[in-house]
């Protein structure tokens, strides 16, 4: 704080302290005077500082009051702000924490409902097109390599990046083994 502040604070209060002093000897000397003299203008004058001082009084605590309403303001606008911003990092948690469980839930439902599509899908139409193609000794050699060919390809076009990994491994195994169990029915 600079010197000239605390002056001005030292100065007011100073001056305060001479007005209180002023009224302190004016109420002294006025009923000093009428207790040896009844006089009603000193009366009248008396009843004046009495009346002024309580003005003087009341205008304090109106003060008073505004300095103490800005400070529990102040005081109830920091407590506010805290609060919102604890509700405001629970609520961003909360979101994340369900976005999760709901983005988990979905991408199994989905990956399982297109697997089970895909394949059999791709099942019955590779098969179809693999047992016209090769007759005898070549279906063994060649069924894996088209079907894991056609199945790579397919698989890539269509799914999701989210679900992309989790079908393509799902769909190779079974079609593979249906490939399999149709070449094992066909060649006995």
């Amino acid at each position: 704080m600079s010197s000239s502040v605390l002056s001005g604070r030292f100065q007011g209060r100073e001056t305060q302290f001479h007005i209180e002093l002023l009224y302190g000897a004016l109420f002294i000397g006025g009923f000093a005077y009428l207790a040896f003299r009844v006089d009603p203008r000193v009366a009248a004058f008396e009843g004046g500082l009495v009346v002024g001082y309580l003005l003087r009084v009341w205008e304090k605590m109106s003060i008073y009051e505004r300095i103490l309403q800005e400070a529990v303001s102040a005081e109830a606008e920091t407590q506010v702000e805290e609060q919102v911003e604890a509700q405001v990092d629970r609520v961003e948690e909360e979101v994340d924490e369900q976005v999760e469980e709901t983005v988990e839930e979905t991408v199994e439902e989905q990956v399982g409902e297109q697997v089970e599509e895909r394949v059999e899908e791709q099942v019955g139409e590779q098969v179809e097109e693999t047992v016209e193609e090769q007759v005898g000794e070549q279906v063994e050699e060649t069924v894996e390599e088209t079907v894991e060919e056609q199945v790579e390809e397919t698989v890539e076009e269509r799914v999701e990046e989210t679900v992309d990994e989790q079908v393509e491994e799902k769909v190779e195994a079974e079609v593979e083994e249906r490939i399999d169990g149709e070449e094992e029915s066909e060649a006995t």
